[in-house]
């Protein structure tokens, strides 16, 4: 059995509506997802955790443009948690969220194309996402190819037991068409 990973408050960086996010304690380029111990729905939350390890996988090449990537899980003394490569800007601090660059007033032409080929990619790919908000989107510096995108790094899957969205497109293009109408409200209230 492989050891527990130890997370300290000094690691902790972000606290979700129900996951704490640490810097992961032996590799800098690397987060930590860990589920809040004591919110409501705790079990259904874990749930997710194995779910969205499944469910956040590339289907091809674009798709890994703007998609956060997980490299498994990880016991901790806090818990479960996920290893998520860290999306980080151009010296490398954690990428701002569209939330913030929207409340800053920092959506500048080209950020705006930049968001609106994220928005074009969200509404074609078949990799399911319940949870398109402007917290959940960052603007990241991808070194590869030496330019930064906005990438999703939360709510992957169908939150529902019989995932719906995996038997029905109708139901995915009706789900995808809804979170893409709220988060454009959000993003327009937020300015």
């Amino acid at each position: 059995m492989m050891p527990k990973l130890t997370l300290t408050d000094d690691d902790l960086l972000a606290r979700g509506n129900d996951r704490y996010v640490f810097q992961h304690p032996q590799d800098s380029r690397l987060l930590i997802k860990v589920v809040i111990p004591g919110i409501p729905k705790y079990k259904s939350k874990i749930r997710e955790v194995y779910r969205e390890l499944k469910e956040c996988k590339p289907r091809n090449d674009v798709d890994a443009l703007f998609l956060q990537r997980m490299q498994g899980l990880v016991e901790t003394n806090k818990g479960i948690g996920q290893v998520i490569v860290k999306e980080a800007d151009e010296q490398n601090n954690i990428a701002r969220t569209l939330y913030q660059l929207a409340k800053d007033h920092e959506l500048d032409a080209e950020k705006l194309s930049k968001l609106n080929a994220f928005l074009a990619w969200f509404v074609n790919t078949d990799v399911i996402i319940n949870s398109l908000h402007c917290k959940n989107i960052v603007y990241a510096w991808d070194s590869a190819r030496q330019e930064y995108r906005f990438k999703i790094i939360d709510g992957f899957g169908d939150k529902t037991f019989i995932q719906l969205s995996k038997l029905s497109g109708a139901i995915r293009d009706k789900n995808k068409i809804k979170c893409l109408k709220r988060m454009l409200r959000d993003l327009h209230n937020i300015q």
